[in-house]
């Protein structure tokens, strides 16, 4: 059944309409209204009608007005346009937008259906008549790319394909780079369409997933086609993103390149920002396990700690990276983000207190990041929250390199931390930092400490709500025996008779 969608400015007149025309009868069914000319323009490229049936004196836009438009953003439908004898000026323009029906008001019901029934079959003609794959045979050859995008044995075992001679193929899907309205989406796509339909060897459909554009390049080579894409991805303000599938090796092989641009689009979370990207541009690895993106996380508390932001900001490069080439799904993306966030929030409440990390990292600085729609507007989200927190609370123009060290140690001393290891995070060679360390405290690093870890050790005992071994893990000794020993060394007394208040060396049992 044909579409067709009714624009006046009347509301009398487009119920009249409907009212008096057998649509039933003539295979068409009425899907919309359109209340003025800028009404009726969204609708159509909503609806995309086969027939708009249009007053030409209407509010904003004339009728005629609003064909060009609609024509401007990929509308090929017909029109009949409704007129009184003072109108007749309007013919002319009318006719260059292939407007070849004209019916005086008031309607009469007889000719309207006449001129209903010749639309109607002049558009049933050239579907019928349609046979060859040109530009000028929309039915057809998106019918045709479709079974071959999809894989649909059927239909193309009962088609013509003898003109796919060419030695490739390649399948690209575009759609709206960010959440539209439907009329929105609907005009982008279609302006897009519109402007790849001037090059050659292109075929184009609109699919039904999600309202993407899928278009099949034909024998083109892939740096070329590449280029038009990021040219149009350019032109377009990067409003729109564009994922290419591998190159298909006649005509069998396109669902392949289909397929595997749909999984690039799926994963759009993941590479929104490039604008377009292609199969085998996206490199992808094994899932570390958590480990990776733990060490990153390491990394990014320790810089937000002592206030280097350009190293900040290169890990949370290296995150961002390493997060996408394991392939996360968005979801897991953002829980790994957010459970980021929530750790340095615990962290950094040791250093300026809950109240002032709670003020920080909020829930509307959480659900920031829960809210990107894409990886890089992650990071982007991140980069700001921690450089401002960072800023604010660990600015380091007053202290010194190795007041910062301190500083880290004291609120890392739980951690498992080597001289090395802050050497890399300060950017100094260990044996440097070991000697001036020892010079700015007056002891060698694991003295230290082992003196921070025990001093820390004595306040978890003497509250004693904690077994021996639960403080040994505590203050960062995964060895009880070790904790023993260095507890013994610096207190001069076992833990367990620390914490029953006793002063014996004798070692215990715990």
């Amino acid at each position: 059944m044909l579409k067709v969608l009714i624009v006046d400015d009347e509301p009398h007149v487009r119920q009249g309409l409907k009212m008096m025309i057998p649509w039933d009868e003539l295979g068409i069914g009425v899907v919309g209204e359109g209340e003025d000319g800028d009404d009726g323009l969204k609708k159509i490229i909503q609806q995309s009608p086969d027939i708009v049936i249009a007053d030409v004196k209407m509010p904003g836009r004339t009728g005629i007005q609003m064909l060009e438009a609609a024509q401007k953003s990929g509308f090929e439908g017909k029109a009949l346009i409704l007129s009184g004898y003072s109108d007749f000026s309007y013919a002319k323009e009318a006719i260059s937008l292939g407007v070849k029906q004209f019916i005086l008001k008031p309607v009469d019901e007889k000719e309207l259906i006449e001129s209903l029934s010749l639309i109607r079959d002049e558009i049933l003609k050239e579907r019928e008549n349609a046979v060859k794959l040109d530009k000028g045979d929309r039915y057809i050859n998106d019918h045709i790319v479709k079974a071959l995008l999809l894989g649909d044995e059927e239909t193309m075992k009962s088609v013509d394909l003898s003109s796919f001679t060419y030695p490739c193929y390649d399948v690209a899907l575009i759609s709206a780079a960010v959440d539209t309205d439907e009329y929105e989406q609907s005009r982008l796509l279609n302006v897009c369409a519109a402007a790849i339909r001037e090059n050659s060897d292109i075929d184009i459909i609109t699919t039904d997933l999600s309202g993407m554009l899928a278009v099949l390049f034909k024998g083109w080579k892939r740096p070329a086609m590449l280029a038009l894409l990021h040219k149009l991805n350019s032109e377009y303000d990067r409003r729109i993103f564009i994922t290419v599938g591998s190159t298909a090796k006649g005509i069998y092989m396109i669902k392949q390149s289909y397929l595997s641009a749909n999984t690039l689009y799926k994963n759009r979370f993941l590479y929104l920002h490039y604008g377009v990207v292609a199969h085998g541009e996206t490199p992808q690895g094994a899932d570390g396990g958590g480990a990776e993106t733990d060490e990153a996380a390491r990394q990014i508390y320790a810089y937000v700690e002592i206030n280097d932001i350009p190293k900040l900001e290169a890990s949370l490069e290296q995150f961002q990276e390493t997060l996408r080439r394991n392939g996360y799904p968005p979801e897991r993306i953002k829980v790994v983000c957010i459970t980021l966030v929530m750790d340095l929030k615990s962290k950094i409440a040791k250093s300026i207190g809950e109240k002032k990390a709670e003020q920080l990292l909020n829930d509307d600085a959480i659900s920031a990041v829960g809210a990107a729609d894409s990886l890089y507007k992650t990071m982007e989200t991140l980069r700001k929250l921690l450089s401002d927190i960072s800023n604010a609370h660990f600015s380091y123009t007053t202290k010194s390199t190795m007041e910062r060290v301190v500083q880290y140690i004291k609120a890392n001393y739980a951690q498992e931390l080597k001289l090395e290891m802050l050497a890399g995070i300060f950017g100094y060679n260990s044996a440097y930092l070991g000697k001036v360390f020892h010079q700015y405290t007056g002891e060698n690093f694991n003295n230290y400490l082992d003196g921070i870890r025990i001093t820390e050790a004595k306040r978890l005992l003497s509250e004693g709500e904690h077994k021996v071994y639960e403080v040994a893990e505590m203050v960062g000794y995964s060895n009880i025996n070790y904790f023993h020993n260095k507890f013994q060394k610096h207190g001069r007394v076992s833990p367990l008779n620390y914490k029953r208040g006793g002063s014996s060396s004798d070692l215990d049992n715990q």
